[in-house]
């Protein structure tokens, strides 16, 4: 992954990169501002193609069913995609929000991903707090009647 792809996509469809706005551990992204236009949207680019590919299918099946939100949390909508370049560009969102999809998996998990147990509950619920748990384990488990099993539940994904 280099910030050169994120250039040559930009260039590509007219864009002009403002600045890095987000980082993780399966790539960087990037808001965007559209050249002539007052809005902005962001670039996120992968290091690798599976998250990548996780991530752009998990958008797809939101496009097919129309989903904007999840509760009353948004969901970023896809504009566009390069699976040359390991891109992905959507809209902005702010708080309550759900992304980064990156780690979630459509329908079923792989066979060597440990059972979210009691003590997963636990842990997340020290994450969230007791408070939020509840509303966040209710996004999980819509994700989760939409086929898309969120396997990074965290206060920076599922933000309120």
């Amino acid at each position: 992954m280099s910030v050169e792809n994120v250039e040559i996509y930009a260039e590509r469809n007219t864009l002009k990169i403002e600045k890095q706005i987000g980082f993780g551990i399966h790539g960087k992204v990037f808001a965007l501002q559209h050249r002539g236009a007052q809005y902005v949207t962001v670039a996120k680019i992968f290091e690798e193609e599976s998250p990548y590919e996780r991530e752009r299918d998990v958008y797809f099946r939101f496009t097919d069913l129309g989903i904007t939100e999840i509760g009353r949390f948004s969901v970023p909508i896809l504009i566009d995609y390069d699976d040359e370049l390991l891109i992905l560009q959507m809209t902005t969102v702010e708080r309550p929000f759900c992304l980064d999809f990156a780690s979630a998996y459509l329908d079923e998990l792989p066979t060597y991903f440990p059972p979210f147990d009691e003590n997963w509950h636990l842990d997340k619920e020290n994450q969230f707090g007791s408070e939020d748990w509840p509303e966040v384990l209710a996004v999980v488990r819509e994700l989760e009647s939409l086929g898309i099993l969120q396997t990074d539940v965290s206060p920076s994904n599922i933000a309120l």
